[in-house]
């Protein structure tokens, strides 16, 4: 990285259209401006990049800008939640009939109507009632 150093008589000029000088520092500065061309070809650059970042009035978005990105997000909003409700409404029948099916193949195949084998939980619980249905059927 290059240092940037600028001559007493630049800092001098720049100090000048910032803060107050006086008058002995202004006769010294417009003659300094006058004899030498480096420094006024850079008085003039120091100008025209004043007047480019020189703003006269600030940026606006235009009326109603916050009104404006609050309904974008709404909208945003209200079609996700359209998309997450439509997801679900579309694949509810087949999921509650998929989890009815497993449940009745799981009853199907054991021998005892309880809560653990009707979910496949082969570990047996004492505290819960069981139902032999083939005791029962078969007197």
């Amino acid at each position: 990285m290059t240092d940037f150093k600028i001559s007493e008589e630049e800092e001098l000029l720049l100090k000048s259209w910032d803060a107050p000088v006086s008058a002995a520092e202004r006769s010294h500065l417009a003659t300094l401006i006058q004899q030498d061309t480096s420094l006024r070809n850079a008085s003039e650059q120091y100008r025209k990049i004043r007047d480019i970042f020189k703003r006269n009035e600030p940026d606006s978005f235009g009326p109603f800008f916050a009104e404006r990105i609050l309904h974008v997000l709404k909208q945003h909003t209200e079609n996700i939640e359209y998309q997450v409700f439509f997801f679900f409404k579309k694949y509810q029948l087949l999921v509650t009939g998929v989890a009815v099916a497993l449940l009745l193949v799981n009853m199907l195949l054991t021998d005892r109507l309880s809560l653990p084998s009707i979910f496949g939980l082969e570990k047996e619980v004492e505290d819960v009632y069981e139902i032999d249905l083939y005791e029962m059927l078969n007197p």
